[in-house]
């Protein structure tokens, strides 16, 4: 019976399958036309278009499947005939397996092929892609579906959903300290609990409705289940870093890392190089100079999260920030080899103006709880830097081209699955070995998977523009244009080895003395 339903449906619905498998294969074929450097600003925006509007058609596709034989209501001819619970349940699934999500693993595993990834890689990025799709996207509308007569309910829960949704979100003190994971290499914790919650929530759902037919208690239990899986986004960050730091690859390998404040170093300058970042009407910011030691050679160092503690001499808190995990704020060290162990910088700490502007001339304790990686190098590769187009081992499908203002090389790279955590790009002159200053880019995930939620198809990219030219005429590059023909790029990849803590108080301190400089000072 399995099979006579699925082919009812097939009969029924092939168009939306069809329309489903159309919009991937032309975000494919859009994707394989622009290549590494696409050139159309629109053309570049389209893929995300089309993968928006395959989402909505596979929810679109999931009601409508569900609906041909609903579940609520006593006159649905399945109950008349009767069809046994699980035949149906088990057809419904068998359709969104193979003609919703099918369309989708498929155009993944083609586009993987196409860019020149071996299959078993482009297999293992679509397979993993499709699975997240069905146990995030897929199997939760089945369970939603599964508690409306047609349609139109579907459309009026969905508005009633998204709008408590949005007044969850509203009713939130702080988006970063209420969700203090997102944006973080830890966001994957709070997005498995998300998904594990959505499962079980469907799983429930699903047999109380085919195998019982229990639609008031169900649907009552699915607002249930959809604010227990709003609330596991708001995940406190020490478990969620206790979580990480237990699956440390090398753990222990940062035990020799110390982080010290060094005010000997003084206070930061406008023109140091360092991001200096104005003060607005909630924030004022402070800079303080800081020592990274015990780094091992080639690797760096980045803080996930921080905890600061501001208290007055005797003890009486003043005010508490909860851990930042915006890339301005974070601290962050580097040592290439043979450089000093220890490496300065700068701990960028944002106040409340109010509370600013009530102590910043009277001493007070400072304590900040840093949530830290240490990165490791992994791989070293190198491209020519005009025109480089190769396929490297562990990195992907790499290409370089000059950029249309002849300023800088643009340094782009596909990869099927995971894109490398940290990696560092340098534009190098061959025969003398000048080099052009380093980028250095960390975009860490930590993830046991790729998380595919919002990536529009099962592909990674990543790469950077290295400046050879100023347009200004102020900068002189040692590695400039008429160099570009003998040059290369080096490209570095590193990888998170151990997650850690480190404690740093500062028994007394003086918050206006570390504001930044002004050149004239």
């Amino acid at each position: 019976m399995i099979w006579h339903i699925f082919k009812k449906d097939l009969r029924l619905l092939w168009w939306l399958a069809a329309g489903i498998a159309a919009l991937r294969f032309a975000e494919v074929a859009v994707v394989q036309s622009m290549g590494l450097f696409p050139v159309n600003p629109q053309l570049r925006d389209l893929p995300l278009t089309l993968a928006i509007g395959e989402i909505l058609g596979v929810g679109f596709a999931i009601c409508a499947v569900v609906h041909q034989d609903a579940i609520p209501g006593v006159r649905q001819d399945w109950l008349t005939r009767p069809i046994r619970r699980r035949d149906l349940l088990l057809a419904k699934f068998l359709f969104i397996v193979l003609l919703i999500q099918g369309p989708i693993f498929l155009g993944d595993l083609i586009q993987g092929v196409a860019a020149g990834f071996p299959i078993g890689a482009s297999l293992a990025a679509a397979a993993s892609r499709s699975i997240m799709l069905l146990l995030i996207v897929d199997i939760p509308f089945f369970a939603f579906a599964s508690l409306t007569r047609n349609l139109l309910e579907a459309v009026m829960a969905g508005v009633l959903g998204f709008f408590l949704f949005a007044i969850f979100n509203v009713l939130l003190p702080d988006r970063f300290s209420s969700r203090p994971t997102w944006g973080t290499g830890e966001e994957w914790i709070a997005v498995t609990a998300l998904a594990f919650m959505m499962c079980l929530g469907a799983a429930i759902l699903l047999r109380l409705q085919f195998f019982r037919r229990r639609t008031r208690l169900a649907r009552y239990l699915a607002g249930l289940f959809a604010v227990l899986s709003l609330c596991s986004t708001v995940m406190p960050w020490q478990p969620a870093f206790a979580v990480q730091r237990s699956l440390s690859p090398a753990p222990g390998s940062a035990a020799a890392i110390g982080v010290d404040f060094t005010p000997g170093a003084g206070k930061i300058r406008r023109d140091a190089g360092f991001p200096i970042l104005s003060g607005n009407e909630s924030s004022a910011f402070i800079y303080l100079p800081m020592r990274v030691s015990g780094l091992p050679d080639d690797s760096s160092l980045q803080s996930d999260g921080a905890q600061i503690q501001l208290s007055e001499a005797g003890g009486r808190a003043i005010a508490a920030r909860p851990a930042f995990p915006w890339a301005g704020f974070r601290l962050s060290a580097r040592r290439i080899h043979a450089n000093p162990a220890g490496q300065d910088t700068y701990q960028t700490i944002p106040i409340p103006v109010d509370v600013y502007s009530r102590i910043k001339d009277r001493p007070v304790r400072l304590e900040i709880d840093y949530s830290l990686t240490l990165f490791t190098l992994a791989s070293s590769h190198a491209l020519p830097a005009v025109n480089g187009n190769e396929h490297l081992a562990g990195v992907g499908w790499c290409g370089t081209k000059i950029n249309a203002a002849e300023t800088a090389v643009q340094v782009s790279c596909e990869q099927a699955g995971r894109g490398p955590d940290c990696m560092t790009l340098v534009l190098e002159h061959v025969p003398t070995g000048l080099r052009n200053p380093e980028r250095y880019g960390c975009d860490a995930d930590y993830a046991p998977y790729r998380d595919w939620i919002f990536i529009p198809d099962g592909l990674a990219r990543f790469g950077g523009n290295l400046a050879f030219r100023d347009i200004n005429g102020l900068a002189k590059y040692p590695v400039n244009g008429s160099k570009l023909g003998e040059s290369r790029v080096v490209m570095q990849i590193f990888r998170a080895t151990d997650h850690f803590t480190r404690k740093l108080v500062i028994p007394e301190i003086r918050l206006s003395d570390w504001q930044a400089a002004s050149t004239e000072e």
